[in-house]
């Protein structure tokens, strides 16, 4: 299974998810200024060395949406997106090394496996607009 397609392009995704929060550094936001998302000053000072000057992230309006759009950017910090890329990853890890270790031609163990493949075709699911993505991976 480890090679599976859509075992491959779960990981592809997954990767470039992680290089796109990499790229902004792994730190998290915080919405404590009205209008404006900042990288937490904590982190600002705890990883100067490492990632320079971070601080304003983005602004938005005024008004119950603009909080609302400030707080959803906030909390997609590139720290919480790689705390879920690597909870993904133990996700596929543990489907992938328990499919492996089942007989597909004991019946007890083809429904285990039926079963652990939910998980990895509701991963994909996001990705679903991709050239890559398969439509007999949707549930």
């Amino acid at each position: 299974m480890d090679h599976d397609p859509q075992i491959t392009f779960l990981r592809a995704r997954i990767a470039e998810a992680e290089q796109r929060a990499r790229a902004c550094g792994p730190v998290p936001w915080v919405d404590t200024v009205p209008c404006a998302v900042h990288v937490d000053p904590a982190a600002i000072r705890d990883n100067k060395l490492a990632y320079g000057h971070l601080g304003y992230v983005a602004g938005t309006h005024r008004g119950e949406l603009g909080d609302a759009y400030r707080a959803h950017i906030a909390h997609f910090s590139p720290k919480r997106m790689l705390d879920e890329i690597n909870a993904k990853r133990q996700i596929i890890e543990h489907c992938v090394e328990t499919i492996a270790s089942l007989d597909p031609g004991e019946p007890a163990d083809r429904a285990s496996i039926t079963d652990l493949t939910v998980p990895l075709r509701l991963l994909a699911l996001p990705d679903a607009d991709h050239p890559d993505y398969r439509e007999e991976w949707r549930l």
